[in-house]
């Protein structure tokens, strides 16, 4: 006879174990995004249009006016699904689960990875707050400090045909991923009054995430499709670093992280890890900035 106490035993060790491979998994996301808890079905992000600074006070405060356009990202579901024989309950035979919660924990943290590096890489062919491809040749800048006059077009980019590479200053977040519900581990295990244990004989423990990605500052992010050398580096570096905002403000983007996939891994290693050239000189990039180079940019 099957008893509650089976039934329990059952939800804890899947539940812990997928808790641990949630927790356990390496992934890569917080390096070039930051975690924002959504509490509706989408998120609005109207405070994008106005990179955050400070201005010395004279006279009244400078009231800066929020784009009436709203930057708007929906929340998207997504799950994964295990089901347990009855018998192997029945049993006590349900250890061999663990190790299957285990990897379902380990796709949810990869997941993670998958959103915040595909939104990456669609985002020279998809908009951002200001309206233009999130890698651009035109987002505008404005003369005045309060977003008024004539934009000047501002690109994050070089052009190329290769494979793309990407450098990220850490002052405010390119890329957020936006969490409405925490990935967790969810359970239909009410015996017999379930119908799928009638039905099919089985119990189901369900993984559930909800969340989207999400484009922030497009300053903190420069892409480029140009071959990765000391040339192309020191040019993307430069553009970045002296990037400056409306107003004309200094927006002190200093570049910390390189980015970019397998193919080229070797050129980025050449260049950061190395402290002398092949030609015996001393390397003026090595570990200039962090390296990241990861299976998603491919």
């Amino acid at each position: 006879m099957l008893t509650q106490a089976q039934i329990d035993a059952l939800k804890t060790t899947l539940q812990a174990n997928f808790d641990k491979g949630l927790v356990n998994t390496p992934s890569n996301w917080k390096m070039i995004a930051r975690l924002m808890k959504s509490t509706s079905k989408s998120s609005t992000y109207a405070w994008l249009t106005k990179w955050p600074s400070f201005r010395k006070w004279v006279g009244a405060r400078l009231h800066k006016a929020i784009a009436e356009k709203a930057y708007t990202v929906t929340n998207d579901k997504y799950e994964a699904t295990i089901d347990v024989q009855r018998t192997d309950v029945e049993d006590d035979d349900f250890g061999h689960y663990a190790t299957v919660a285990y990897g379902h924990g380990e796709a949810a943290a990869r997941l993670m990875d998958e959103i915040i590096f595909s939104a990456l890489l669609a985002g020279w062919s998809t908009n951002c707050y200001d309206d233009q491809f999130f890698f651009d040749t035109d987002h505008p800048v404005y003369p005045n400090t309060d977003g008024t006059g004539t934009p000047v077009s501002t690109s994050n980019i070089q052009a190329g045909a290769g494979a793309p590479w990407y450098l990220f200053a850490p002052n405010a977040p390119a890329l957020i991923l936006q969490e409405r519900v925490p990935a967790k581990l969810e359970s239909q295990t009410d015996g017999n009054s379930s119908t799928n244990v009638f039905e099919n004989d089985v119990f189901s423990f369900g993984g559930r995430w909800r969340g989207a990605a999400a484009y922030g500052f497009w300053q903190c992010c420069y892409g480029s499709k140009a071959t990765l050398d000391a040339t192309n580096f020191a040019d993307l570096y430069n553009r970045m670093l002296s990037q400056v905002g409306d107003g004309g403000i200094k927006l002190g983007t200093v570049p910390t992280l390189l980015v970019c996939g397998p193919t080229n891994r070797v050129a980025a290693e050449n260049l950061l890890l190395r402290d002398r050239l092949a030609t015996g000189e001393t390397n003026i990039n090595y570990k200039k900035v962090d390296l990241l180079v990861t299976p998603w940019v491919a």
